[in-house]
């Protein structure tokens, strides 16, 4: 009972966004908002082209790629590169002029009628921050005017859940795997938002029909992850601290973490994992690195960042705001880099190792005896549940925060517990297996990940979907809106 007790501390400091004020993770920026509009806008016109071009059986997987790659990037806030941001937001410009031309000399060729993205604008050319974040907010602006509340509800969350799916899509590449078609059908999904006349209705029958490209995205990254880091078992996490110098590891791209490990083979630091990436200790391939000695922390970066001797590693998929005293003591691979975050360039991770070697590090004094919390994966235990539920309803529970009083509401029914908050795997295993049309989902966790897993289980039309009250500053309340009164999620 009592390691039953930490796991559920543990795990459920992965919901509690009570703080998240603090840590800098849901607080709104309307200006960060506005730099990624103007980001998205020449996305979606890119998406628009090879939407017609396809008509023509033209294909490019290049902008294609890139677009992708575009899609996936989230403005953490405007303290950013701006040479990162410009390289970008130009080179997506060039190629949208690129797709356009071949477009239109198609038209002319077949003496057919062309058509042009409706929202089209001239970026300012030698812009500065401030010019920039203009541009955008006037596409903001505009974007309100256009639709309605309710459809504008439903555009911006099909915008998350094709961001999200870019953020998968980005995540398979890394690790060799490339579906061309899939990629088609995300900026297909995406081109929706250039047709300001399409109905409410279509917009929702779009959305759940892409939930089925979504999930097998998410089946495939399970498979390529196992493919690479073996089959994933129950695993401990071990939350101690030990002297020594350190490095900690923030994000969840597991690929990042095996390449800095890689790096670190032989040298006198210590890495720890954070945030969502304690997942590694559930695959055999990470065990193997005699210097992951562990997790610390929660999904607090604030918090966290500051407690940590040693320089911070944020990971592509890092989306938390850290207060400036830490910078220039993380080092980051993301395509646009927070201003005077350390780039790693070319996964050369030799800077950090030695900025870490140079560090203060853990004392003696700073070592602590934790409880082991346990990442369990037992497939069988959930086979018994779905072979003796004795026609009671299957209730499936994503997450532990709050948990007792989540599972007391659903008296009565199979409940399964998946204590991780992003777990997916044990969730695809019961999709799979189980009877849909009894079955309901609560996710206990708020994040724009949750979101895409939340949409790709409509692809088994659960019975219900229960999802967290979420602050509006973490999740669009545009999209909690369009969950709550199109796709009837309930908010507990």
């Amino acid at each position: 009972m009592q390691n039953k007790d930490k796991n559920s501390n543990f795990f459920s400091e992965f919901s509690d966004k009570s703080g998240c004020i603090n840590s800098g993770m849901c607080s709104v920026d309307p200006s960060s908002n506005a730099l990624e509009e103007l980001l998205l806008n020449e996305i979606r016109q890119i998406a628009f082209y090879i939407v017609k071009l396809a008509d023509f059986n033209i294909e490019n997987t290049k902008i294609v790629q890139d677009a992708i790659q575009g899609l996936s990037v989230i403005i953490i806030n405007t303290a950013l590169r701006l040479k990162d941001y410009k390289a970008l937001l130009y080179k997506l410009e060039e190629e949208k002029k690129s797709a356009k031309e071949l477009y239109l000399g198609c038209c002319k060729e077949k003496r057919i009628k062309y058509e042009l993205v409706e929202h089209a604008i001239e970026l300012p050319k030698d812009a500065n921050l401030a010019d920039l974040i203009k541009a955008g907010e006037v596409l903001v602006v505009e974007k309100q005017k256009e639709y309605e509340p309710k459809k504008l509800d439903l555009i911006e969350l099909l915008i998350t859940f094709a961001k999200t799916s870019a953020i998968n899509i980005e995540k398979l590449r890394r690790l060799d795997y490339s579906n061309d078609d899939w990629n088609f059908k995300i900026l297909k999904f995406l081109n929706l938002t250039n047709i300001p006349s399409v109905r409410i209705e279509k917009l929702k029958k779009k959305i759940c029909e892409f939930s089925e490209v979504s999930y097998q995205i998410w089946e495939k990254l399970v498979e390529a992850l196992e493919n690479r880091y073996g089959k994933r078992v129950e695993a401990e996490i071990n939350l101690n601290i030990q002297s020594g110098r350190s490095i900690l590891v923030s994000g969840s791209d597991l690929d990042e973490l095996d390449a800095l490990l890689k790096a670190a083979e032989g040298k006198d630091v210590n890495i720890y994992t954070n945030s969502t990436l304690f997942i590694a200790f559930a695959y055999p391939h990470f065990l193997k690195y005699k210097n992951l000695v562990g997790h610390f922390g929660g999904e607090n970066a604030e918090a966290d960042f500051s407690k940590f001797k040693g320089p911070i590693f944020a990971t592509q998929s890092f989306l938390q705001k850290v207060d400036y005293f830490r910078r220039g003591t993380i080092f980051t691979t993301k395509i646009i880099a927070p201003e005077k975050m350390v780039r790693i360039e070319n996964y050369n991770f030799e800077p950090l190792i030695q900025n870490a070697l140079e560090s203060e590090g853990f004392s003696l004094e700073d070592e602590t005896k934790k409880e082991k919390v346990t990442l369990k994966y037992n497939k069988d235990e959930i086979d018994k549940i779905l072979e003796n539920k004795d026609n009671k309803e299957l209730c499936i529970v994503v997450g532990s925060y709050k948990k007792d009083a989540v599972v007391d509401r659903f008296t009565g029914k199979n409940i399964i517990e998946l204590e991780s908050p992003v777990e997916i795997q044990l969730l695809i295993y019961i999709l799979n297996k189980a009877n849909c049309d009894d079955l309901s989902i609560v996710f206990t966790h708020c994040g724009p990940n949750t979101i895409n897993i939340l949409f790709s289980t409509l692809y088994f039309d659960p019975k219900k979907i229960y999802f967290a009250k979420c602050p509006n500053t973490l999740i669009s309340p545009h999209v909690i809106r369009a969950m709550s009164e199109v796709f009837d999620v309930e908010m507990i």
